[in-house]
């Protein structure tokens, strides 16, 4: 009996070996550069069912919306083994369904448009394609742990760059579809440079022409580095790749496991105070490789890619790496103190000036960010994942070393969760943190977490300010200075367009809407140049004609501006803080707090 069940034993083992050593293959030809298209070959080995569901991701990693990659491909075959074609029906938008007429190998092939460059998905034109897997390669759920191989048939001057282990100049290999898919490939003509810091491999890609110095880059992500290490301790990665598309009109970022994709205008990267935006950008994608790619909420761990993934903490993968950025780059000495003031003011202003602060909490919002595509409704009845969840994260540092008498912070949160959720199947949920929470500083923080995290609760940032021998100075203005009506305008085009308006404002009482263009202030014609010196020049409480078009129609309307409710201010230090106040600054940012 003993010596079956060992022979089923070995059978098994064997079995599961020659299972983990089926490759996919993957193989992707640049064939239209110009018109942006390419075509995909993927071979699925020792396929034993009598049907095989291959799909496509509806949405990928970073960006929590359905963008429908699907509606990218065209022209799907399927072929067997011996390269008879195979049957095939879609059976919804994202899934292809083949059946088999033998068991074994199956190839499919496809066409793919690539031209989304601005969702960061996929791009392919003269000089170079990029490519992020969840817009690009299909993959089969049954075979999603297998390993695969990557092969790019590109201009011969092209070179290719991924996180993913390199073979050949265009060619990689990943552990499972789930490292394909959070490895982008970028291949064209670009900048490099590879180097090293302490025991990790950095390497910077650069697309596009503009004003960016590779060198000074490497010498700011080296300072990041040190500073995440102070928190983090270890690294989740070997060798990070940092790839920078610049050119005209394309912006934002994408976090991936050990690699990040960053765009920016072409000319960002100079006056300084653009530059420091582009830092900052970097920093929030480095700080991802730790919090969302180490360690995730439930919900989005594991990826499903075919439907929406809910969690009530994406203010946590999201606010509190907003929360880091900015404060990384003070710790590492990036930032003068007065550059994070000021950063730290207008993040401040901002959240005060939300009126969906008071309507919905971060978990709900957190829940439905991937119902949110109304600038007007979501000013007014939601609030941000990063903006409002870094000001969570910021109060909920401050709450940490109140309880812990200054010895922890949220460092040490980001710490146990690293240590104890590291790549973990299930992620961690709102009961695991406040358990950490509680072993952090020894109190049960559940109270704070119904006020602030699951409710509206106003937040006191005088105190947290005070905390660190901080405080607010409201700007020197006139009192005519500070009439508001509670829209925010766009001055683009020549035009004087309302983005928002805040709910219960002079500009809602009066009518206005997002959408409306604004042409008249009592009968005389308002200009891109002049409308906010006019807002600024009304009295408040006295009665203005405003004339405006509204769905292309003209209307008349009064408006009657009041003092600003929140006042633009600076973050200055207090005049004389305390030795407390200065211990606190200084274990917050690594700096000692200067009152001059």
């Amino acid at each position: 009996m003993l010596r079956i069940i060992l022979l089923t034993t070995a059978l098994f083992t064997s079995m599961v070996q020659a299972e983990k050593l089926e490759q996919i293959e993957y193989q992707i030809t640049v064939t239209d550069a110009k018109h942006h298209l390419a075509q995909v070959d993927i071979t699925f080995p020792n396929i034993t069912t009598k049907v095989l569901d291959v799909k496509l991701p509806v949405w990928r990693s970073g960006r929590y919306e359905i963008l429908n990659l699907s509606k990218n491909i065209n022209q799907f075959t399927a072929y067997g083994g011996n390269d008879d074609e195979l049957t095939w029906h879609k059976t919804d938008k994202n899934t292809w369904k083949i059946m088999l007429k033998n068991p074994g190998t199956i190839k499919i092939s496809y066409q793919l448009y690539a031209n989304t460059l601005k969702y960061r998905v996929a791009h392919i034109d003269e000089t170079h394609a990029y490519l992020d897997a969840s817009g690009v390669f299909m993959f089969a759920p049954a075979k999603r742990h297998h390993p695969i191989s990557v092969k790019l048939n590109v201009p011969d001057a092209w070179e290719s760059r991924s996180g993913m282990e390199k073979t050949a100049a265009h060619a990689f290999v990943a552990a499972d579809y789930d490292q394909l898919v959070d490895s982008p490939i970028e291949s064209g003509i670009h900048e490099f440079m590879s180097f090293k810091v302490e025991e990790n491999t950095y390497e910077i890609v650069i697309w596009g022409e503009g004003n960016h110095d590779i060198q000074d880059l490497k010498e700011q992500v080296t300072l990041m580095h040190h500073e995440a290490k102070k928190i983090w301790h270890k690294f989740p990665f070997k060798r990070y790749v940092y790839m920078y598309h610049v050119g005209d009109d394309i912006g934002g970022a994408t976090e991936h496991v050990n690699s990040t994709i960053i765009q920016q205008n072409r000319f960002n990267f100079k006056p300084r105070k653009k530059y420091l935006k582009v830092l900052a950008t970097t920093a929030h994608e480095f700080v991802h490789t730790w919090n969302v790619k180490a360690y995730r909420p439930a919900g989005i761990a594991p990826y499903n890619y075919s439907k929406e993934n809910y969690s009530d903490l994406f203010w946590m993968a999201e606010g509190i790496t907003s929360y880091y950025d900015d404060l990384l780059l003070m710790r590492a000495g990036i930032y003068t103190q007065k550059e994070y003031f000021e950063k730290l003011a207008s993040d401040l202003h901002k959240h005060l000036n939300k009126p969906g602060r008071k309507v919905e909490s971060l978990a709900q919002t957190s829940f439905d960010t991937w119902l949110k595509d109304d600038t007007q409704q979501t000013h007014n009845a939601s609030v941000s994942i990063y903006l409002e969840g870094s000001m969570a994260a910021w109060f909920l540092d401050q709450e940490i070393r109140h309880l812990t008498d200054n010895k922890y912070g949220m460092d040490e949160l980001q710490l146990r969760l690293f240590q104890n959720h590291h790549n973990t199947d299930r992620g961690y949920t709102s009961k695991d943190v406040l358990k950490l929470l509680k072993d952090i500083t020894g109190k049960d923080m559940s109270e704070f977490w119904t006020h602030y995290i699951e409710g509206t609760q106003e937040i006191d940032f005088d105190a947290v300010l005070n905390y660190f021998g901080l405080q607010k100075i409201i700007k020197d203005k006139t009192k005519d200075d500070q009439s508001w009506i509670g829209a925010n305008l766009d001055t683009n085009k020549d035009l004087i367009t309302i983005k928002t308006v805040d709910s219960d404002s002079p500009a809602w009482q009066a009518g206005l809407n997002a959408g409306d263009q604004i042409l008249a202030i009592d009968n005389i014609k308002v200009t891109t140049g002049n409308i906010t010196d006019r807002i600024k020049q009304m009295k408040p409480r006295e009665a203005y004609t405003v004339h405006y078009f509204s769905a292309g129609r003209l209307h008349e309307t009064i408006i009657k501006p009041i003092t600003h409710p929140n006042p633009e201010f600076k973050i200055k230090p207090l005049e004389k803080p305390n030795k407390k106040q200065r211990k606190h600054f200084k274990t917050w940012t690594g700096q000692a707090l200067k009152t001059d």
